[in-house]
């Protein structure tokens, strides 16, 4: 009965275990698409370079 009882637990807690694997998984999805539409809808910010760095630059 004991181990009947102990299996059982452990089935559980595996399946706790990829149950939450499973929503971790889902959420990071979720948080990197939305970061992806972000990137896309948001403007770039403008850099400007230091004036040495500007004349060391190549001219194109």
């Amino acid at each position: 009965m004991l181990k009947i009882g102990l299996f059982i637990l452990v089935v559980a807690c595996l399946a706790l275990l990829f149950g939450l694997l499973y929503i971790s998984f889902k959420m990071l999805k979720e948080t990197q698409q939305k970061q992806k539409e972000e990137s896309k809808t948001a403007e770039k910010p403008q850099y400007q370079l230091h004036p040495k760095l500007k004349q060391k630059q190549p001219k194109k």
